[in-house]
């Protein structure tokens, strides 16, 4: 992902359509209960007003740099008066936002004692759909400013402002104009959202929205075909499942988090971040990644708050230093309990190469590169200058690979080139990061039949693969790539304990 897209963001103008809200925090300290009731007495230190609902999306996008429409509705009171100040303030366009004298400016108000312990939270609301006329003024004024846009966010706290009219209405609107829409919306209005182009429910609005309890695979593909769009399943610090049209999966791991302080707008920082990636030509993927990393950094802090662009940058930086304390962790890990056996995979090359036997290599994917890198090492060298050492990497010649896996299937493609160029004594070097490849699996097979020592380099649990070699390293991960870094670094290992015991009777 290049870092310099987040630059984009200020060039991007974004519709935000939604249920605004105000959030009021009382901050203060508790020491004694109230005489009067089994109460805590508050003593008020601080009072906070910030924007929230739909509101909390639009700051979000603006304090990201984008230009920011928001629509929605307050009622004809102070409250009203404070959150369209604030908005404005922040630069938010408010043309779009309306009075209704028959409801109240939907306010929650959290009294917070502490070090963040929240004692209570009041709510101020009507949840009822807004006047026909309302949706038909909001409306009206969405068309005429829909070109101006980049996206339309769709922000659902079910106030009343999201109804299926004007919203689908508003979808349309939006896909006829080459405007994409995203969606943060509320179980019981699912079937409005038909036709957006992503929906970012948390787990628990995405049960209740499929219907399925624990599957997320099904869940997410359920949501994709009922709604014709993208989705993202916000899983807090699980990271995020993304599901596209297409019928693709795919998991977006958390950052780790020193400390998580308030959830609170979470969910909106994810919508906010995603729409403005998506809107800048990240894909799919890379806007929920980007989008999780803005969520991580939210809840380290108090309250309904906001990331800055620069932020958002310093994240790659604290990715980066993560895969590497991954990658130490993981071969910490094999320090402590596979010393021993890399120790005996190291003595069959050097028992094999003093009877004039070969090693052969194989894998698939990653794996097939890996050992190729293994028999690089051998024919070529390593560290110190010595003859070349007879090895074979099964995977390089593709008119052998196609030709097996043409006439006898994939599955065999190892197991063939094993049966014509092993012989009894050779070192046979299986890699499976999952350990249960059934092609690398029928080739040791066929390589113990002929009498070959079999070395198996695999990962999690080690897999079948652990269970049918001589030497089975394994290493103690469920991540891919440092399963494979772990594997160059073992491969590395045995070249160099190798070559020492080669220095030795030359």
């Amino acid at each position: 992902m290049k870092i310099n897209v987040i630059d984009k963001f200020s060039t991007k103008k974004v519709l935000v359509l939604g249920d605004v809200m105000l959030d009021k925090y009382i901050y203060g300290q508790t020491t004694r209960i109230s005489p009067e009731a089994p109460v805590p007495i508050v003593w008020i230190t601080n009072e906070e007003n910030v924007p929230g609902g739909a509101s909390n999306v639009a700051n979000n996008l603006t304090s990201l740099g984008s230009r920011v429409c928001i629509a929605g509705v307050i009622g004809r009171d102070k409250d009203g008066r404070v959150l369209e100040k604030i908005l404005k303030n922040k630069h938010i366009d408010t043309s779009l936002i309306f009075e209704d004298e028959t409801r109240p400016t939907t306010v929650k108000q959290r009294i917070i004692s502490g070090n963040n312990f929240q004692l209570l939270r009041l709510d101020y609301e009507k949840t009822t759909e807004i006047s026909q006329d309302l949706q038909n003024k909001m409306f009206n004024k969405i068309k005429q400013t829909i070109k101006g846009y980049d996206a339309v966010v769709i922000s659902d706290y079910g106030k009343g402002v999201i109804t299926e009219e004007l919203t689908k209405k508003t979808i349309s609107l939006a896909r006829s104009n080459n405007k994409l829409v995203i969606v943060d919306g509320k179980p019981g209005n699912v079937h409005y959202f038909k036709g957006c182009t992503l929906i970012t429910p948390n787990l628990r609005e995405a049960i209740a929205m499929s219907g399925i309890q624990q599957d997320i695979l099904e869940m997410g593909r359920r949501l994709v075909k009922m709604l014709d769009s993208d989705v993202f399943i916000t899983r807090g610090p699980e990271g995020i499942s993304v599901f596209n049209k297409k019928g693709d999966h795919s998991h977006v791991p958390p950052l780790k988090i020193t400390k998580i302080f308030d959830v609170t707008g979470a969910g909106d920082t994810v919508v906010a971040v995603s729409t403005l990636g998506l809107i800048s030509d990240l894909s799919l993927i890379e806007s929920a990644r980007l989008a999780n990393y803005a969520a991580g950094l939210v809840v380290q802090k108090p309250g309904t708050s906001t990331v800055t662009p620069e932020e958002l940058k310093g994240t790659y930086e604290e990715e980066i230093s993560q895969y590497l304390r991954e990658s130490i962790e993981v071969k910490q890990k094999i320090i402590v309990g596979q010393l021993n056996k890399i120790k005996k995979a190291a003595h069959l090359f050097t028992q094999a190469y003093a009877k004039g036997n070969k090693v052969i290599a194989f894998g698939n994917g990653g794996s097939a590169s890996d050992a190729q890198h293994l028999v690089g090492e051998l024919v070529g060298r390593f560290k110190i200058e010595r003859r070349g050492l007879p090895a074979i990497a099964l995977t390089t010649d593709s008119s052998v690979v196609t030709a097996i896996a043409n006439d006898y299937g994939y599955e065999k493609v190892f197991e063939r080139q094993v049966e014509a160029n092993a012989v009894k004594g050779d070192v046979v070097v299986a890699i499976s990061t999952s350990g249960n490849s059934p092609n690398v699996l029928f080739a040791v097979e066929k390589a113990k039949k002929i009498g070959c020592k079999t070395i198996g380099l695999t990962g999690k649990e080690g897999g079948q693969l652990s269970k049918i070699c001589d030497v089975s390293i394994v290493v103690p991960s469920s991540n891919t790539p440092r399963i494979q870094e772990a594997h160059i670094a073992i491969i590395h290992i045995i070249c160099e304990l190798l070559d020492k015991e080669l220095a030795k009777n030359e």
